[in-house]
Formats: structure tokens, C-alpha cells, sequence
């Protein structure tokens, strides 16, 4: 074996500063956006607001202060999310593993759970869906208890392990025996497992105590009004689809000006030439922002045309991959693009997330989970109270009423997904 220097070319691809922020200025939101704007504008002294903007602006974030006073005085709780990245801070974590856990705390509901499936959060990162479920046990591990579950009975589980004194009957019960217990089949369970059902009241009264959506208990990051990013409009039997500019920070960046009868120093030119390119960067990459998230909804509104005719209940399979391939982008630019990103259409306000869906199988046809879940929520809705419908008979409902094949245990899973009890719990009397 012989050693020696060889020398090749290869081919990689440099990811520039101005990139990263072009990347990172994709995925903000409109308000996220315009924050960023402000603070460059106070390091900047080439870089401007519209007048028209910045007004409206100020009129709706200006307070008193007074009121001001009174707000922080009484605004206690932080956000989940902030709750979460700050203890973070206490950890050594390499990017891949800061991206991952970012990744995971953004996918988080207002409940605190992951609806997201793995597999696809991963491809987001382009990273092993193994790696993203380590560090998913990772997020699961900080405060609150429960935060980072996939289920209810994942919350319950998460919360028990958790406790002081550990109750290790009522782990097993959650753990092995979750559907007996939700339903009160508490005879038959009590036999299966040779304990009395007083034991299973003490359990119960037990997991009262727990927190079944440990994530309300945080302020909310989203507000309470939402203004549409994009609009789409139905006319003459066409989509119309409208960007809402009013959303956009209109930047006026402006040369700058010489004194009369004065030389700029070659340090002062240099510090004028990189605001100069940074305002105009900024101008292109918003306007960048602005064209790909208008291809990105023209795609959605071309393969989710029967949505918006007749409503979610037709809404198609739609994934990640579908649209960048269209696009020929990356997968993880139409995750940004459609990160706090909201369309008003004619069946109301929605997030751009929301029109992506898995399809449910291929005996099922073009149907996507997302559609398959609006219809067992309808179903759930028009049932008798005092006789709701098993799971199984869901099921049934389901292939007869829809002609959609899917298991007892694929129903159980979307109605967990739905955060809809089981019919015993459902149940009036």
C-alpha cells in the first residue's frame, strides 16, 4: 500500500451570510419580518420604512404608559416555546442537535404535543428519523412534564415517570393497557391484571391530578387576530390568488450623502458601501420571499382546486416533496415558506401548513389523512350522545358512508390526533 498526495477537484456548495439571512428572512412570519426590518433600520442609517407603514405600524404597537405599566405587571407567563429554548441554554449541543430540538419545539401545538410525524420533520433537516426521535426523548426530558408527547396516553406516561414517588401499577396500566382504562372496561381490566377496581379508582384519581395539555398553561405564541399573508379568491370560476403587500415593510434605501466641500476617508466609504449593499439586499431578498410564496401557493392552489370549491373534506394528499419537485426546490425552502404563513380563502382563514397532507393508502385512492380526519370528526359530531360510535363502527361508517378502508386502531390514532375521547367518555346519559 503505498502512501502519497493526490490531488482532485470537487464541487461544494458555500453557504454565504447573506444566504443564511436570505434562508432565514424566508421562514419568518410577517410580524417576525417586520421586527427584523426595525432593527435593522436602527443600525442602518441608509435603510427607511415608508412613512405609510411605519405610521400604521406604530399606531397599533404604541401604547401608553400607563397601560404599558399595567401589562407588565401582569404578564407573567412567557411563551412555551421561550420556556423551552431557555433551558436549553444549560446544554452543550453541536448544530445538528440544536436544529433538531428547534425543529421539534416549533412542531409543538398550543397543547404542547407533536402532531407532525417524524419522518417528515426529519426530511425537513435531511437528517435520520432516529436521530430526530433522540432528540425528541431529549425535549420530552425538560419542563414542563408531558411536553413533547405524541398521545394523550405518551402524556399521561411522560408525567407518571416524572413523579416523586413512582406509581409503578398505574405506569403499567397507561403503558399496556391505555384503551381499557380511558373506556372504564375497569371489571375486565381489574381481572385481566388480578387488582381491584378500588386499586384502578385510586389510579384514576391519581392521573387527575396530572396535566393532560401541558402546553396551555403557557402564553400562547400565536395572537389573537391574524392577518393573511396571501388571498385567494374565487371568480368567474377561476382562482384568483393575491399577495397582501400591505404586510410587506416597504424599505427606501437611500445613497449616501457627501457633505459639500468634504473627502470621505476610505474607512467611512468602505462602512457607506456595506449598509449600501445590505439595504439592497434586504430589498431583493423580501422580494424574493414574496415570489416563492407565491409559487409555492400558486402549486397549492392548482392541486388543492377542489378544496377550495367544496371545503376540506376533498382536500388531496400534498406533501413537501410534491411541491419542491414542481418547483424544483428543496423540500426544507417549502417548510420555510410555509412556516407562519396564513391564506384567507373562501372556506376561511387557514395556515399554508394545512393544506399538506400524507395520502392515506393506495387501496383508498387520492385521499389524504387530512380529509379522512374531517370526516370522523363529522361523523363524531352528528352521533347519538347516548349511543356514540365505537371506534370500530367508525371504521364501518367510514367504508360505507365514504367507501374508506382504514383499521379500528387507524381510527383510534386520528381520533387521538383530534384530541377526541373515547366513546365511553363521550358518552351522555
Amino acid at each position: 500500500m503505498k502512501i502519497g498526495l493526490i490531488q482532485e477537484q470537487t464541487l461544494k456548495l458555500k453557504m454565504t451570510q447573506e444566504l443564511q439571512q436570505a434562508i432565514t428572512l424566508l421562514q419568518y412570519s410577517s410580524a417576525d419580518l417586520l421586527s427584523y426590518v426595525q432593527e435593522l433600520t436602527m443600525e442602518n442609517p441608509l435603510i427607511e420604512v415608508k412613512e405609510t407603514y411605519s405610521s400604521r405600524f406604530r399606531k397599533q404597537s404604541a401604547k401608553s404608559d400607563k397601560q404599558s405599566f399595567i401589562e407588565n405587571t401582569f404578564k407573567e407567563k412567557t411563551s412555551l416555546r421561550d420556556h423551552l429554548r431557555n433551558q436549553l441554554i444549560d446544554f452543550s449541543l453541536d448544530k445538528t442537535e440544536r436544529a433538531c430540538l428547534d425543529l421539534l419545539i416549533d412542531a409543538l401545538d398550543a397543547n404542547g404535543y407533536i402532531k407532525d410525524d417524524l419522518a417528515d420533520l426529519a426530511k425537513v433537516l435531511n437528517v435520520q428519523e432516529e436521530l430526530l426521535e433522540s432528540k425528541l426523548y431529549f425535549l420530552q426530558s425538560l419542563e414542563p412534564a408531558g411536553v413533547g408527547a405524541r398521545s394523550l396516553q405518551e402524556c399521561i406516561l411522560l408525567q407518571l415517570r416524572r413523579l416523586p414517588v413512582r406509581n409503578t401499577l398505574a405506569e403499567t396500566i397507561i403503558s399496556d393497557h391505555f384503551r381499557s382504562f380511558a373506556e372504564k372496561s375497569w371489571k375486565d381490566l381489574a381481572k385481566k391484571i388480578n387488582i381491584s377496581i378500588s386499586d384502578i379508582q385510586e389510579i384514576q384519581d391519581e392521573i387527575k391530578k396530572l396535566e393532560p395539555r401541558p402546553g396551555l398553561k403557557y402564553e400562547s405564541d400565536e395572537e389573537g387576530y391574524v392577518t393573511p399573508d396571501i388571498i385567494v379568491k374565487r371568480a368567474n370560476n377561476k382562482l384568483q390568488i393575491i399577495f397582501n403587500d400591505e404586510l410587506l415593510p416597504q424599505l427606501i434605501v437611500s445613497e449616501p450623502l457627501e457633505p459639500s466641500n468634504s473627502v470621505l476617508d476610505s474607512e467611512t466609504k468602505d462602512y457607506y458601501s456595506k449598509k449600501l449593499s445590505q439595504g439592497k439586499w434586504l430589498q431583493r431578498a423580501i422580494e424574493q420571499r414574496k415570489e416563492t410564496m407565491m409559487n409555492v401557493m400558486k402549486v397549492i392552489a392548482q392541486k388543492q382546486r377542489e378544496f377550495f370549491v367544496h371545503g376540506k373534506t376533498v382536500l388531496k394528499p400534498l406533501t413537501l416533496k410534491d411541491v419542491a419537485d414542481i418547483l424544483e426546490i428543496h423540500e426544507s425552502t417549502v417548510s420555510r415558506t410555509i412556516k407562519d404563513k396564513f391564506v384567507q380563502t373562501p372556506q376561511g382563514l387557514l395556515s399554508m401548513k394545512s393544506f399538506f397532507s400524507n395520502k392515506l393508502d393506495e387501496d383508498n385512492g387520492e385521499i389524504s389523512t387530512a380529509s379522512v380526519k374531517m370526516k370522523l370528526q363529522e361523523l363524531i359530531q352528528s352521533e347519538d350522545k347516548k349511543k356514540p360510535f365505537s371506534d370500530q363502527k367508525i371504521a364501518n361508517e367510514l367504508k360505507t358512508r365514504y367507501g374508506i378502508t382504514i383499521s379500528r386502531r387507524t381510527v383510534t390514532k386520528y381520533r387521538e390526533q383530534l384530541n377526541i375521547p373515547t366513546s365511553a367518555i363521550r358518552r351522555q346519559y
